[in-house]
């Protein structure tokens, strides 16, 4: 029996990617004695060919869902910022409180998630607010204090919480580029304004990851405080800031107008009787 990946299977890929090359025109991949790399190319041609195939895959689920249900389910893109406990608590109100509803959900950057938007690929949007939002309409929603995740180790974490001036030693661990955090954000331009400079990572885009590092005591990072009790059992600590950080998560949806499932989504986020809510319903 020959292991997956021994060099009798190399040939059969090495043609493939060559027969792809030919056909697109230009070269994906570089080879060298040392291996392959991909080339500028490559990396955009691999970027779109995921892209597309994750379409194909919320294309089969949004298929199966209208057969089954009888109506197309709405399609809403979430933000890393926005992914909270106040989140899934309006989530779990929405699928559960009206089964005519089906959803399909879209992560990504908020450029990209905006940009599916005004393609007519989105229903609905959730991102900590923009403004301008292109050509959407906006609402806000409900606003989230931002915490400081300490390992709960820290001398901090035994404050009540934490004065940006105490950051000027620490090691912030931050997101891409890409997926740009508004919570980092308001981190870093408030230690600026009372001229601290934090040490700042090279990107780590997944949160799972910065977590994981905090609890490790590698650094600290930044979460929305209704996360806080997810993050408790892995040793880590979630501390208020002073001063006080809030961002706003709002409903963005396209120029066209909202769709019944969107505006039921919105009606339930906003039926709480407790929580941080931003009352009222004009858009922005």
């Amino acid at each position: 029996m020959l292991p997956i990946g021994s060099a009798y299977a190399q040939p059969a890929l090495s043609q493939s990617i060559r027969a792809l090359e030919m056909d697109i025109g230009v070269q994906l991949v570089t080879r060298t004695s040392s291996g392959s790399r991909l080339t500028a190319a490559g990396s955009a041609f691999l970027s779109e060919a995921q892209r597309i195939l994750a379409a194909l895959d919320a294309a089969a689920v949004i298929a199966r869902t209208t057969a089954s249900r009888g109506s197309a389910p709405m399609r809403l893109g979430i933000a890393a910022d926005a992914a909270t406990g106040w989140m899934a608590k309006t989530l779990q109100a929405f699928l559960h409180g009206d089964p005519e509803y089906g959803l399909v959900v879209y992560g990504g950057s908020l450029q990209n998630l905006l940009a599916m938007l005004d393609n007519g690929h989105l229903d609905l949007c959730l991102i900590p607010f923009l403004d301008p939002v292109g050509n959407a309409t906006a609402e806000p929603l409900w606003r989230e204090d931002v915490h400081l995740a300490l390992p709960a180790t820290h001398p901090l974490a035994a404050e009540p919480s934490v004065d940006v001036r105490r950051l000027a030693d620490e090691l912030l661990l931050v997101g891409s580029v890409e997926y740009d955090s508004m919570a980092a954000r308001l981190l870093l331009d408030a230690c600026y304004s009372v001229g601290v400079k934090p040490r700042i990572t090279t990107a780590l885009p997944h949160q799972e990851v910065r977590l994981a590092l905090v609890a490790a005591g590698f650094g600290i990072a930044v979460l929305p405080a209704s996360n806080q009790s997810l993050v408790t059992a892995i040793g880590i600590t979630s501390r208020p800031l002073t001063p006080p950080l809030v961002m706003t998560i709002a409903a963005v949806w396209p120029a066209t107008g909202l769709v019944p499932s969107a505006q039921h989504f919105i009606k339930v986020a906003r039926s709480f009787e407790t929580g941080p809510r931003i009352d009222g319903g004009a858009g922005l």
